[in-house]
């Protein structure tokens, strides 16, 4: 955990030594190191085999119900909101705070981490030049490759056996 806050302060101080000097392009990695740190702090401070399920759901839910995409559209100077891409591109915090933090979940909870962690790249790098509900897809990519592994994280009973 103590990484992980290292993290977000080394990618704070990046970020905001990159912005000053207006590079806004080149704060991009720092911001990544800073809200992918800010995720993994997050699944770990809550590291709850329910919250797996619970979180990803209640996320997309709330992107579908809002009607937004991934694309945070152009990036605007300094804003630490947004991911700022090459090619007047951006990409909102969220996805990528939440693209951190299910990873560290797969990982804590034997969730296929590899699958998960490759669906989840693939899904932030495709969010980032065509405008998806980033967040709905990056929870599928978590729970559906393990859909018979939420069971016991959920503490729920085994289906009987025919």
């Amino acid at each position: 955990m103590i990484v992980a806050a290292l993290a977000v302060l080394g990618g704070a101080l990046l970020t905001g030594a990159l912005n000053v000097a207006g590079l806004r392009v080149g704060a991009t990695p720092g911001e990544l190191v800073l809200w992918g740190a800010a995720g993994v702090l997050f699944a770990r401070i809550f590291a709850l085999g329910r919250l797996v399920l619970a979180v990803p759901v209640l996320l997309a839910g709330i992107e579908l119900a809002a009607g937004g995409g991934g694309a945070a559209g152009g990036a605007g100077g300094g804003d630490p909101f947004t991911l700022a891409l090459p090619g007047e591109r951006a990409l909102a915090i969220v996805p990528v705070v939440a693209a951190a933090a299910f990873a560290a979940w797969a990982e804590r909870f034997a969730l296929r981490p590899r699958v998960v962690r490759g669906l989840l790249l693939a899904t932030l790098a495709v969010s980032a030049a065509v405008d998806l509900p980033t967040v709905t897809l990056l929870a599928a990519a978590l729970l559906v490759p393990n859909l018979d592994r939420l069971g016991p994280l959920l503490h729920l009973p085994p289906p009987p056996v025919p």
